[in-house]
């Protein structure tokens, strides 16, 4: 059978049938012998009520509304498939119905193949060849429709069913037996599933998903697990409704936590065969017969089983010790609390029931609360708030809404108010058998709990409890003293803590503290409360106001979360040897003396507290995992030794005003995030002397930073480097940045290199490349790409004040003996040797950014062969609208390496390119970001110490000058051209007059 959807599944699973079976066939071929036979032993001989078409002829293939209501309302379908059912389109569009019915609602189909042989169904030969080929020619415009009727009969031929040959055996002995089968599928008594089935259909469709209902190859073993009242059994009872008629054996076995504390296991057993069997009085004597007796009985049977509410491991070995006790196509079902035990028993299908949503929670409370889904507008905020408290708990929804059911607003206000402080005492029992169930030495473990569905840990690691089950535990520490709080483990109500503080009954018991008092409310006490709470492990304080500030805190503490802490200073006494968990945010603290005690300590906060001006030596913290201190405005100074904490994960100091520097260096080895966002006096960075692998992400946002040391290299693990918003260019070692995302906008993900990294050479260029902009003056580092054994040219900073950056294109006419331009590829000639040179590139901002990451490369080709490769990557600040210019002076590093009397020809590309923004839908839209938008032009000027006969900037001089006329007029309109696209007013470009070639 081919899995359910989720359409219509309600009905199937209640079991709201019209009709037990529903006839299928040809009426010309069997309405008066075989199907007529049929129908009368079904119907007036064993009462099992059975729709048949009454109408000889069908005309057409639509099916009428009554027919198709029927087909819905029927449990079995019978297909009499006979020589002539495939003439009939009628019944083949009658087929296709009743297999798509079957699909979605879980229904059972049976095929009968009447004097036809399924292979002949299945291949369409004989009479049904000849069918279809009629079939084709009258609905040549319509394949679709008749090859929907070929897949139904493949199908049908697919399952099992049964084979009739008239003649070859009694037809009254044949019909007995489907007689007798439908029987006992019928006679199996539904299950009731619930009262208003709300939020069950995607349940049951995703656990029946699991099943692998399709396949009859194997058996599938399925765990239904979640907390108590969530719906597991509700579920499971659905799941049986829908299925199980298509198995030979079905046994629903429910609450056997409960059964089997009563029973013996052994009588279990007996049920369980007996129900299978549909045998009475079997015995088997004790469980470890029972176990052989089950293999021996099932191990060929084709069976349902369902194990509700099991809670040991012994339930399931004695039950459904493995997959070989029965029989293919089998499928197991277990329910329980206890998501380990079916981990033990090697069930690996899980399904976690889940609390309802808003919308069903709502709907399942209303049919309780008012006996429709339909209420009193009065009652909508507070039947809101009723759901709400329940947190989707179908148990939860039941009874407080039946309970809720005719009564007035304000019983219905106080009640909820009630249940807010103590839970129902129906809903607290069954919520604490999961509790109950664990041995004293588990109840605080958190793998414990997380077996039992009492929490769960969510992808962020944090603890998360239902409600209902907090309240749940709420309750159990209640009762440990109804009229004392001070004598409860754990005190979270205000009043209570209040009561316990104020009049000094604190007790050893307390363990746990969680204070979250209204707001204004004050604590009048002496101070010295906490003295007495000799097993106090964790107080959380948040909205309180004290009298005065604790005088004492007990040394047993492991957490110790005080927002707002109003003392400038921790108690002088406390001995935080146990303490883990330090947190003191908006806090008045002013001092904090070095720790010496606070061994233990994973994670110290300290946001907010503007009075804080020095954090001081943290060496003996040991374990410390994560700093935060983050909007310590005031905070001036922080102690050398945090740059060498070795289990540091997390440092975050963003926001603090005053700090102009960490510390001086950092070795953190452990460091996943480092956050300096928002100091804005930051103007150091300090130096990185051991290797960070695993950093990830690096803020530096809104700081003063001007350039990060060359030791950023050590942080090999970087992935994210944040730069958003600072207030100038900060200059970066351009070696590290192809490793790594560059975020220098809101709303950007930021930018990477897309060059191959093997082939960057760790060859390092420092302070090469000039840049000039708005800013002023600032040098870039650039990296060696590729390093040949010809690689005797060089790059070094610009002269300053060189006669090149006194040229100014607008003087008039001049002579272009030291200068060249173009847009990215300078050609020029020299012997002897290469002279020095200055090279410059004009970069025009894009408009639509805040900030741009580019990446310029050098190239340098002699007589067609690279002699030098280089990169510079760095960060295009464009708050103003005014062009950069980058320069940097090229020379060579030896003599008499080139011809001393040929000419040498000389390529130079300049290339700027932006890096993408690494999503790929910027990719996309960022397509027009190429060389020629960017880079406005580049200029070589030769300096004045070189010989003129050596060089030549406009041709070879080996080429005849009637060759070089056109080159020449050519040459000097793109030069034209490139002054006016630099931003030279047209007027003011020079006429060009290239001066007489050299003989």
């Amino acid at each position: 059978m081919e899995q359910p959807t989720l359409l219509s599944l309600s009905s199937s699973f209640t079991c709201d049938w019209t009709y037990d079976v529903f006839l299928s066939f040809r009426g010309t071929d069997t309405r008066n012998n075989f199907t007529g036979n049929l129908y009368n032993s079904l119907q007036h001989q064993r009462g099992i009520q059975t729709f048949i078409d009454d109408e000889e002829i069908q005309k057409g293939e639509q099916i009428k509304a009554t027919l198709l209501q029927a087909i819905k309302e029927s449990r079995i379908f019978i297909a009499i498939i006979s020589p002539n059912y495939a003439s009939s389109t009628f019944c083949l569009t009658e087929l296709v119905t009743i297999l798509e019915c079957c699909k979605s609602q879980g229904r059972l189909f049976l095929p009968v193949f009447y004097d036809v042989n399924p292979s002949q169904i299945r291949n369409i030969t004989d009479t049904y060849a000849e069918a279809f080929a009629k079939h084709e020619v009258r609905f040549g415009d319509e394949k679709e429709k008749v090859q929907k009727w070929r897949d139904a009969l493949h199908q049908a031929a697919n399952m099992s069913g049964w084979h009739f040959k008239p003649g070859s055996e009694s037809e009254y002995k044949f019909i007995e037996k489907i007689v007798e089968e439908v029987s006992i599928k019928i006679n199996r008594i539904p299950l009731h599933v619930a009262n208003k089935p709300v939020g069950l259909e995607s349940r049951v469709l995703e656990v029946t998903s699991l099943l692998g209902l399709e396949s009859d190859e194997s058996v599938n073993m399925v765990g239904i697990y979640g907390i108590g009242g969530i719906g597991k059994s509700t579920t499971a009872r659905a799941v049986h409704n829908l299925i199980a008629d298509q198995f030979e054996g079905v046994c629903y076995l429910a609450d056997i936590r409960e059964r089997s504390t009563n029973h013996d296991l052994a009588q279990l057993q007996e049920t369980l065969l007996s129900e299978i069997l549909g045998e009475k009085d079997i015995k088997v004597g004790d469980v470890h017969k029972g176990i052989s007796i089950i293999k021996r009985r099932l191990q060929r049977k084709k069976v349902l089983l369902i194990l509700d509410n099991v809670n040991k491991e012994k339930q399931l070995q004695v039950l459904a010790g493995g997959h070989d006790w029965f029989g293919f196509g089998s499928k197991i079902i277990i329910t329980t609390r206890d998501k380990h035990l079916l981990a033990t028993h090697g069930i690996v299908k899980l399904y976690e029931v889940k609390q309802l949503e808003d919308e069903k929670a709502l709907d399942l409370f209303s049919w309780h609360a008012f006996e429709n889904n339909f209420f009193d507008p009065g009652y909508v905020d507070i039947a809101k708030h009723a759901v709400s408290y329940c947190h989707g708990l179908p148990l939860a929804l039941e009874v407080i809404g039946s309970q809720l059911f005719g009564k007035s607003l304000s019983v219905w206000k106080s009640s909820l108010d009630k249940y807010e402080r103590v839970i129902r005492k129906d809903i607290h029992e069954i919520l604490k058998v999961s509790y109950d169930d664990l041995e004293e030495n588990e109840k605080d473990g958190i793998q414990e709990l997380t077996d039992k569905c009492l929490m769960k840990i969510d992808v962020n690691g944090r603890v998360r409890m239902h409600d209902l089950i907090q309240d749940m535990g709420r309750e159990i520490v209640r009762q440990e003293s109804t009229l004392e709080p001070g004598r409860r483990s754990r005190l979270w109500f205000s009043d209570d803590i209040v009561h316990v503080l104020e009049e000094n009954k604190g007790t050893d018991t307390i363990e746990v503290i969680i204070a979250c008092l209204r707001k204004g409310r004050k604590v009048k006490w002496c101070g010295n409360a906490f003295g007495k709470m000799k097993n106090l492990r964790i107080l959380i304080i948040r909205n309180a106001q004290f009298s005065i500030g604790p005088q004492i805190f007990p040394n047993s503490l492991r957490v110790l979360d005080w927002s707002g802490y109003e003392s400038s200073s921790l108690p002088s006494g406390f001995n935080a040897k146990n303490l883990i968990i330090l947190n003191l945010p908006e806090s008045r603290l002013r001092c904090f003396e070095s720790l010496k005690v606070f061994e233990k300590l994973n994670f110290l906060d300290f946001e907010g507290c503007k009075f804080l001006t020095e954090i001081p030596s943290l060496s003996r913290l040991p374990n410390l995992g994560a700093l935060c201190l983050d909007y310590c405005t005031s905070l001036i100074r922080i102690h050398d030794s945090v740059g060498f904490l070795d289990r540091l994960v997390l440092l975050s100091a963003q926001g603090c005003t005053q700090l102009e520097s960490l510390v001086p260096s950092i070795n953190l080895p452990s460091l996943e995030t480092l956050d300096l966002r928002g100091c804005s006096c930051l103007v150091s960075f300090p130096e990185v002397v051991g290797v960070m692998e695993n950093i990830k992400d690096l803020y530096l946002d809104q700081t003063a930073l001007e350039q990060l040391p060359f030791t950023i290299g050590n942080m090999v693990g970087l992935q994210r480097l944040f730069l958003r918003g600072c207030q100038g260019m900060i200059r970066l070692p351009s070696y590290i940045l192809p490793k790594f995302e560059i975020i220098t906008s809101y709303g950007c993900r930021g930018f990477q290199s897309s060059e191959d990294k093997e082939n960057v050479s760790p060859k390092v260029f420092a302070n090469a490349i000039c840049v000039y902009n708005d800013y002023g003056q600032s040098y870039l580092n650039l990296f060696a790409r590729y390093i040949t054994s010809n690689n005797i040219i060089e790059i070094c900073s610009p002269r300053c004040e060189s006669e090149f950056l006194a040229f100014d294109p607008s003087s008039g006419r001049m002579s272009w003996d030291k200068l060249i331009c173009n847009k990215s590829s300078l050609r020029f000639w020299f012997r002897k040797k290469f002279p020095i040179i200055a090279l410059s590139c004009n970069v025009e901002p894009e408009k639509h950014l805040d900030n741009m990451v580019l990446d310029f490369k050098l190239t340098v080709v002699i007589n067609g062969t690279k002699h030098l490769t280089s990169s510079c990557i760095y960060i295009f600040y464009t708050q103003k609208t005014t062009d950069q210019m980058l320069c940097c002076d090229l020379q060579c590093k030896a003599d008499g390496v080139f011809s001393e009397n040929g000419w040498n020809h000389v390529e130079i590309l300049c290339e700027m390119e932006h890096l993408m923004p690494c999503d790929s839908t910027r990719s996309v839209a960022y397509q027009y970001w190429t060389t020629k938008n960017i880079l406005k032009g580049s200029f070589i000027y030769v300096y004045s110490d070189n010989k003129e006969d050596d060089y030549s900037l406009i041709s070879n001089p080996d080429f005849p000058l009637s060759t070089e006329q056109k080159f020449q007029e050519d040459y000097f309109l793109l030069m034209k051209q490139v002054l006016i696209e630099s931003g030279t007013r047209r007027d003011a470009v020079p006429d060009l007059v290239p001066r007489e070639t050299k003989a």
